[in-house]
Parts: structure tokens; sequence; C-alpha cells
């Protein structure tokens, strides 16, 4: 199965940073496709190296929380064009991945360090 082309998709945080505590991730998809954004804790392996599955996902098990409802706060059904979701989740210092978990968008590369001190 093909997913989009890799250069339709792109997840870039700004900032990239902040210190430790209660974060608020305000996500605004700019793009022409249903995206979300799930936060994960960093895997040894380092950003982009998750296994994708026969279905193009990844495996959401350790998700720390996520922005994936339009126009709302928390997990939903995907951000829609031109929508915006919100996420607030209690990070402590790392660093932390996020990613879009739409089949194939993380393949495509569409994920990004975040750090926090």
């Amino acid at each position: 199965m093909m997913g989009p082309s890799p250069s339709m998709v792109r997840l870039t945080p700004t900032p990239r940073s902040t210190t430790a505590g209660p974060v608020t991730f305000i996500v605004t998809n700019s793009g022409q496709l249903t995206h979300e954004l799930l936060v994960f804790p960093l895997v040894a392996g380092g950003v982009g190296t998750r296994t994708v599955g026969a279905d193009g996902r990844i495996v959401e098990s350790s998700i720390l929380g996520e922005a994936s409802k339009s126009c709302a706060n928390g997990a939903g059904s995907g951000i829609i064009p031109g929508s915006r979701s919100w996420s607030t989740i209690d990070l402590r210092p790392g660093t932390y991945e996020l990613l879009c978990d739409v089949p194939w968008h993380y393949a495509y590369g569409m994920y990004s360090t975040f750090t926090v001190t």
C-alpha cells in the first residue's frame, strides 16, 4: 500500500524546548491532509527509529499524550486541515519524540524531537 508523498508531511515544533512541568501543545494543521500530534519518550535508537507496521503505523503503547481532535483538547480521529487541537502534558526533563501516526506519516518523516529542561 502506498502512502502520501514524503514531501507532503512535516512536523515543526515552535519552540523546540521548554522547562519541566505542564506543557501545552497547541497544534495547527496547515497542511492538506488530516494529522495528529503524539508525544512519546525518545527511544534508545533515536528519533525516527520506531518500527512501522504493515498498516503504516507504530505501536502507541508508550504514548504520554496526544492532540488529535479537531477544534478540541486531547484524543480524537485526527486534526482536519485548517483546524487546531491541543493537549497539556506534565513532562519531566528529557528528550521527547513528537510525531504523527496517521498511516505512513511517521514512515515518511513526520516526527521531531522536543527537549524539556
